[in-house]
């Protein structure tokens, strides 16, 4: 992400392929400063959801709101309603569900840097399960981003919850667990598979809050008016209002020439804890982020289309 479930379906090599290559035009470059700022946004969203509500009701929340606004664009599912089962529980129970467990305890701007480890985790799968190229350049991108987490993992605030700070990075794998399941499906519609990982989703996220999670009640009663706006930001803004943007960017241009703004995503996420939640800004943060992000651009740039498209889902978990 890490960053939804409107977010994954672009990654699927279909959708990959509509881009035309011309030349990027201002408008579009605003829209996608637009929709990287939605991204950004979206961790702190996260954050502050988590911290008010148990994380599996928020998250069913969010699918179910999501839900509304995507079921219109929904066709008959036949053929791939298992598949899309699956790939509702590798996306929403584990992955996103997962982060916003992490994020409880782990500060929004962490969080998205750990969230980049999906892009290594999905170069690494797509060259075991695709013999896509994974050269000494990405070998070295990988070892650079994951010395970069290396660094951020020793925060004060993160060695006090080491174990939230690797259930972050566990999130990102099975993001890009998702990425192949949904690379798999072949020829689909974007927006159709979207809505349909939010409908099945949705119904796992409520059960898993059933399940194991108290409290519900109270929390929902408590909860402040930012509170509701936080999971609204989640579904509407950050999902399907930014990846609708992305989407229509996605169709325009060449993967490689709308990724390289994705790598801003965890940028944004850093400044807006600082500036929103009032997070601090460390040393390590600000090292360990640099030497991640530096790791992941030389993994995305101009790499395989599993690979770029990775990077794009993970902005907006």
């Amino acid at each position: 992400m890490t960053q939804s479930a409107n977010s994954v379906a672009s990654t699927s090599g279909s959708t990959l392929t509509y881009g035309t290559g011309s030349v990027l035009k201002p408008g579009d470059i605003v829209l996608a400063l637009v929709v990287i700022t939605l991204w950004g946004g979206n961790f702190v969203a996260m954050r502050f959801g988590a911290q008010a509500l148990p994380p599996y009701l928020l998250l069913g929340l969010r699918l179910a709101t999501a839900s509304v606004a995507l079921v219109w664009f929904a066709k008959s599912p036949r053929g791939m309603v298992v598949p899309l089962m699956l790939i509702s529980t590798t996306l929403c129970t584990l992955h996103f569900g997962l982060a916003l467990v992490g994020v409880q305890y782990i500060e929004a701007g962490a969080g998205a840097l750990a969230m980049q480890t999906s892009v290594p985790f999905a170069a690494l799968l797509a060259w075991l399960l695709f013999r896509e190229s994974f050269g000494w350049r990405r070998w070295s991108g990988l070892i650079i981003a994951f010395t970069g987490i290396a660094i951020i993992s020793g925060m004060p605030q993160i060695g006090a919850q080491p174990g939230m700070f690797l259930i972050m990075i566990v999130s990102a794998f099975f993001f890009a667990v998702a990425t192949i399941q949904i690379k798999r499906l072949g020829q689909v519609d974007y927006m159709s598979v979207n809505a349909w990982i939010t409908l099945f989703g949705a119904p796992q996220a409520f059960l898993v809050s059933w399940m194991f999670e108290t409290g519900q009640a109270q929390a929902l009663s408590e909860a402040s008016l930012s509170v509701y706006g936080a999971f609204l930001y989640m579904a509407l803004f950050a999902g399907v209002i930014g990846q609708g943007l992305w989407y229509r960017l996605v169709q325009r241009y060449q993967t490689n020439q709308v990724m390289p703004f994705t790598i801003l995503v965890p940028v944004m996420a850093v400044v807006f804890g600082i500036l929103i939640l009032g997070e601090a800004l460390t040393w390590q943060l600000a090292l360990g982020g640099a030497i991640t992000i530096s790791g992941v651009a030389i993994i995305v740039l101009r790499g395989p289309d599993i690979i770029a498209a990775e990077i794009a889902g993970s902005r907006a978990p």
